[in-house]
C-alpha cells in the first residue's frame, strides 16, 4: 500500500503522480479458508440478448441521419428489449436457490445473492480463501486461480460472476515522490511561480486550462432545444458521475474555487464565488455495495477523489456532480458500480481514471483460466449506458505504450524480473468508451500576467526506475518502466465503425486512446538515478487534498477535464450525447479533409501541431491519429461547434471565474 510521509503545514505539499499502474495483477497472499458459517454477497451477470439489433441501434442513435438519432432507451426499455430474458433470470435463481442460497434483487444484467461460504463453495466446487489485495485490504477469492466451476444451468446460461477472482482489477496510481518545504516551490533552486509560468514548467488549476484551451465564455448563455430559458453555458442542466473508490471532503472542493496559496513572494487567487456570484458546486454521494467508507486523505484514491471531482467542476461548474463510491477497485465493485449508473440513469456523463492491462484478464496470465468474461461484462454495461444516452470516458493510462506485464510471466513469476510489454488498458480500451490520453501543455502568461495562453504541447515519455510487483508472494522488479500517454491496440476489441474514417495503423484492431488533453510529466533527465519523477513535472495540476494544495499529473487529470466539455455539450445540444466516439472521428476526419494542420480556423477541432513518443508509438507535428494522443487535444470551442462565441478569458475574470 502506498502511504503519504509528509510534513503537517507543508503550503503545496508534494507531487502526486495519479492515473493508474501498468498492470493491476494482485500482489495478493493467501492468509486462511473462510469461515465457513460467514455470509457473503455475490452477482451473477448474464448475456444480453438480441445483440445484433442492439449493435444496430447504437449505430443509429449516434448517426444524425437516423430516425432513432439520440432517441434514448429508459432501463426498464432496453431490459425488455435486450436484457436477459425472465426464463434465464427464473433459471438462474433457481439454480441458485436451489443450493441453499438467497436471491435479494434482479437488476437489468443481474442478480443479487447471498448465502453461506459453505453453500457456495460446494455450488462452485471451489474452496474460499482470503487473500490481500495489492492496496492492503481483504477479499475472498476462489482458489486454484480463481476458478469457478459453475453448476451446469448457469453455464448454459453464461453466467458471469466476477466477486470471486483472485486479482485486484485496477489500480488509481497515486503516490508521493516529492515534499516540498513549507509551499516553496523551486526549481534549479529558483523560487518558482505556482501557476500561469511563462517558462516551460506550468501548473494549473481547472480554470487556467479553460483559458489554455479555449472553452467558451463562463458568461456566454445558450438556449437549448425545447426551452425557452437562456443559462450560462457551463454545462447547467448536465450530470457528471465519478466511478472510483473514496468519497471527497467538501471544504478540498471549495478550496479548489476560493482559496489563495502563496509561494515565493507569489500569490495565485482563487475567488470563483466573489466574481462569479454562485455558490461553489457540490457533489452528491451514491454508494456501491457500502461504500468506500470515511474520506482518508491520505489514501491514493481519495487523491484520485478530489482530482477527479475538482478538475471535472473546474471545467464544467454548472454541472451536477454524483460520485458513485465503492469499496474498492475489484472487478466486482466496479461492474456494480457501473451497473448502478445504467439502472439509476441520473448521469449524462461518467468519468473513470483507473484501469488494468486487458492481457491480465487473459488464460495466460492466470494459469488457463480465463477471466476475459469481465471484460465482456463491462462491454454489456457500457452498452446499456449508450443506449440510455450515458457517455462513458477513462484514462487511457500513465506507463506510455507499454503497460502490460507479461501474461506467462504472471502466471510463473521468478525473482529474476522481467519487463513490461505493449497493450492496453480496460476500460478504455472498451469502442464504447472514449480513452482519454495526455500531454504537456506549455503555456505563456500574455497579454496578462494571469493569463494562461497556449504555446504548445509535447507527447514525450519519461523513462522510470523498476517498478516492484508482488503476485503469489514473488516480488520482483518489472523494467521497461515508463511515464507517459496510454495508448495502442486492443487484442480483445475489433476496430470499430467509426476508426475507419481515419488512419488509426491498423484495419483490424481497436485503436486506444481516442483523444487527449493535459496530463503532466516529469523532466527529461538523462540519468536514470534522477528519475522516477522525482523532480519538478513539466506541468501539472493542483488539487486541495485533505486541506492542502498537491501537484497531480496523470490521465486521471485529462479524463475528467472532458467530462466537464461533455457536460457542456450535453447542456448545448439539450440533451444526452451517448457514445461521442463517432462524433470525434467525423470531426478528425473533417479537419483532415479540409487541410489537416492548415484548415481553416473555424475547422481546427484538434490541436496537431503535437510531438511525441510513448515508448512503443510516435506522433508527429500534423498526424490525423496517434496512439500517443488519438486524434490530438481539442480546441473546446471549436469542438462543441462553438465559434462564434467569446472564449474564456483570464482565470479570475468574469468570463472564466
Amino acid at each position: 500500500m502506498i502511504t503519504r510521509s509528509l510534513a503537517t503545514g507543508a503550503m503545496l505539499g508534494a507531487i502526486v503522480l495519479s492515473g493508474f499502474s501498468a498492470s493491476g495483477a494482485l500482489a495478493a497472499t493467501s492468509e486462511a479458508t473462510a469461515n465457513q458459517d460467514a455470509t457473503t454477497t455475490f452477482s451473477v451477470y448474464l448475456p444480453l440478448t438480441n445483440t445484433t439489433a442492439l449493435e444496430q441501434l447504437l449505430s443509429e442513435q449516434t448517426d444524425s441521419t437516423s430516425t432513432n438519432y439520440h432517441k434514448w432507451l429508459t432501463p426498464a426499455q432496453f431490459k425488455q428489449q435486450f436484457g436477459p430474458s425472465a426464463a434465464a433470470f427464473a433459471s438462474a435463481r433457481a439454480s441458485l436457490e436451489s443450493a441453499g442460497l438467497t436471491v435479494t434483487a434482479e437488476h437489468t444484467q443481474s442478480l443479487t445473492v447471498q448465502g453461506s461460504v459453505a453453500a457456495v463453495e460446494k455450488l462452485f466446487s471451489t474452496q474460499l480463501v482470503q487473500t490481500r489485495t495489492s492496496d492492503g485490504k481483504t477479499k475472498w477469492a476462489a482458489s486454484h486461480y480463481g476458478q469457478l466451476n459453475l453448476p451446469q444451468r448457469l453455464a448454459e446460461l453464461g453466467a458471469v460472476i466476477p466477486e470471486f477472482a483472485p486479482h485486484l482489477t485496477s489500480h488509481v496510481h497515486s503516490r508521493v515522490v516529492q515534499a516540498v518545504d513549507t509551499g516553496h516551490l523551486t526549481i534549479g533552486g529558483t523560487i518558482a511561480n505556482l501557476a500561469r509560468l511563462a517558462n516551460a514548467d506550468s501548473f494549473f488549476y481547472a480554470n487556467d486550462l479553460n483559458e489554455a484551451y479555449q472553452l467558451p465564455s463562463f458568461r456566454a448563455e445558450v438556449t437549448p432545444p425545447l426551452s425557452r430559458h437562456p443559462a450560462q453555458l457551463a454545462g447547467v442542466g448536465a450530470t457528471i458521475g465519478i466511478v472510483i473508490s473514496s468519497v471527497i471532503d467538501p471544504v478540498d472542493l471549495a478550496a479548489s474555487f476560493n482559496s489563495s496559496i502563496s509561494a515565493g513572494g507569489v500569490t495565485d487567487l482563487q475567488n470563483y464565488s466573489a466574481v462569479s456570484n454562485l455558490p461553489v458546486p457540490t457533489v452528491a454521494f451514491h454508494p456501491v455495495n457500502g461504500g468506500a467508507g470515511a474520506f482518508d486523505p491520505n489514501s491514493p484514491d481519495s487523491d484520485e477523489a478530489s482530482l477527479d471531482t475538482q478538475m471535472s467542476l473546474g471545467t464544467a461548474p454548472g454541472a451536477k456532480e454524483i460520485v458513485y463510491d465503492m469499496p474498492d477497485l475489484t472487478d466486482a465493485n466496479i461492474v456494480a458500480a457501473y451497473q448502478q449508473v445504467d439502472d439509476e440513469n441520473v448521469v449524462d456523463v461518467v468519468s473513470s481514471s483507473f484501469g488494468e492491462s486487458e492481457l491480465d484478464f487473459t488464460a495466460a496470465a492466470n494459469r488457463g483460466v480465463d477471466f476475459t468474461s469481465i471484460i465482456k461484462m463491462f462491454h454489456q454495461l457500457f452498452q446499456q449506458g449508450n443506449a440510455q444516452g450515458i457517455t462513458f470516458l477513462a484514462s487511457s493510462g500513465d506507463n506510455g505504450a507499454p503497460a502490460c506485464i507479461p501474461p506467462a510471466f504472471q502466471s510463473n513469476p521468478t525473482t529474476a524480473g522481467t519487463n513490461f510489454i505493449l497493450g492496453v488498458s480496460n476500460p478504455a480500451e472498451d469502442p464504447n468508451v472514449t480513452a482519454v490520453g495526455g500531454t504537456n501543455l506549455q503555456t505563456t502568461a500574455t497579454p496578462t500576467a494571469n493569463d494562461v495562453t497556449y504555446a504548445s504541447e509535447n507527447a514525450n515519455f519519461d523513462p522510470r526506475l523498476p517498478q516492484q510487483v508482488t503476485i503469489n508472494n514473488v516480488t520482483f522488479n518489472v523494467g521497461n518502466n515508463t511515464w507517459g500517454s496510454g495508448g495502442g491496440f486492443s487484442q480483445l476489441f475489433a476496430k470499430p465503425a467509426y476508426q475507419f474514417l481515419v488512419n488509426t495503423g491498423s484495419l483490424t484492431h481497436r485503436s486506444v486512446p481516442d483523444v487527449s488533453l493535459m496530463m503532466g510529466g516529469c523532466p527529461g533527465d538523462a540519468d536514470l538515478a534522477k528519475q522516477d519523477c522525482t523532480q519538478l513535472p513539466r506541468s501539472a495540476v493542483i488539487v486541495w487534498i485533505g486541506g492542502e494544495p498537491f501537484l497531480l499529473i496523470g490521465t486521471s487529470s485529462s479524463s475528467p477535464e472532458m467530462a466537464g466539455v461533455v457536460a457542456i455539450a450535453v447542456e448545448k445540444s439539450g440533451g444526452r450525447l451517448g457514445n461521442i466516439n463517432p462524433t470525434i472521428y467525423t470531426l478528425s476526419a473533417l479537419q483532415t479533409l479540409l487541410g489537416g494542420a492548415n484548415a481553416p480556423a473555424a475547422f481546427q477541432f484538434f490541436h496537431r501541431n503535437i510531438s511525441g513518443n510513448n515508448n512503443g508509438y510516435t506522433v508527429k507535428p500534423g498526424q490525423a491519429y496517434s496512439e500517443v494522443l488519438g486524434n490530438g487535444t481539442l480546441d473546446v470551442r471549436n469542438f462543441l461547434g462553438l465559434q462564434g462565441v467569446a472564449p474564456a478569458g483570464a482565470p479570475g475574470t468574469a468570463s472564466n471565474p
